[in-house]
């Protein structure tokens, strides 16, 4: 019977370094495999794929239940974040969900402020006791069986996938030509994880304890040092809008406003017109004039509210 509560042991960390190791290694070989266009082509749109995989799955759907769905494309999700080599579900929605209770304090996973850039950025995926997924800490996705398998077993799709590309590369012309199988591992599968990652990695990073600037503002007054980031906002497809998620982290939009891009959430807009996913959480109103009106005027706002609400 599949265990759906207490601690789900992971494998050893040396086997998880040397993933992660390997990982690096592997995509310096774009400079001396074969190359075509078709390979960087592929490369991009694999970034992509795994990008939404973690934002619109992972994160907008498992950690926080913006949108709902079927439990088959929920499966569906939970297959394609495991393929990005992003570990389980079920883990990564604990952790997240841990992030956010403790954000940028003790008990945060992966808090710059707490622990310093380089452990926030990787160091904590390499770190023995984050390996290990609490299933209480996600009681909601424990409940099916399936997810936790695919979360127990994670490591087995980022395999599969790569098989699959090899075989892709070297028996037909979908990259430029055939006999390519090397050059499709390293460019579709290793350089495009890898860039997946450190875009995961980075929002955990440059969009916390950096002072705002012109690349990071701060829209809202949370109670921790969260920015959002224009610069980052289409290779993150919007998770980069940071300091707006810690305001309202159950929208399915992380971009608030028009002119902000958030690819994740036009993704969704999609799949909802075509009825694969439904009831998108919208941003509440009095959350939009808040962050219309800046920092200094919404705190003023708000004192203002509290005044009056204690002179009735």
């Amino acid at each position: 019977m599949m265990q759906t509560s207490g601690i789900q042991r992971a494998e050893r960390l040396a086997i998880v370094k040397f993933r992660v190791w390997l990982l690096h290694a592997a995509s310096l070989a774009i400079f001396v495999v074969p190359f075509t266009w078709g390979l960087a082509a592929a490369a991009i749109i694999g970034f992509f794929i795994r990008v939404f995989a973690w934002e619109g799955g992972s994160h907008r759907y498992f950690s926080h239940r913006a949108f709902s769905t079927s439990r088959a494309f929920q499966l569906v999700l939970a297959l394609l974040a495991a393929a990005g080599a992003q570990r389980g579900p079920i883990w990564w929605a604990a952790h997240h969900r841990e992030h956010h209770r403790h954000s940028d304090q003790p008990g945060d996973p992966h808090s710059p402020v707490q622990r310093g850039f380089w452990y926030a950025h990787v160091g904590w995926v390499l770190d023995q006791d984050k390996l290990d997924t609490d299933l209480d800490g996600a009681k909601d996705l424990a409940r099916f069986p399936e997810l936790v398998w695919v979360n127990k077993y994670h490591y087995l799709f980022p395999y599969l996938l790569l098989v699959g590309i090899f075989l892709l590369g070297q028996y037909t012309a979908v990259f430029g030509r055939t006999g390519l199988g090397i050059s499709a591992v390293v460019w579709v599968f290793f350089l495009s994880t890898l860039l997946s990652l450190h875009a995961t990695f980075v929002v955990n990073t440059l969009t916390h304890a950096r002072k705002p600037g012109w690349i990071n503002q701060r829209r809202f007054d949370t109670p921790d040092t969260t920015t959002n980031s224009w610069l980052l906002a289409i290779p993150t497809m919007g998770a980069s809008w940071h300091n707006n998620h810690h305001r309202y982290m159950n929208s399915a939009r992380a971009g608030f406003y028009w002119w902000e891009v958030d690819l994740t959430y036009c993704v969704l807009r999609l799949l909802a017109v075509v009825g694969i996913i439904w009831d998108l959480h919208p941003v509440p109103p009095k959350v939009l004039h808040e962050g219309k009106l800046g920092l200094a005027e919404a705190a003023l706002e708000r004192t203002s509210q509290n005044n009056y609400g204690k002179q009735r």
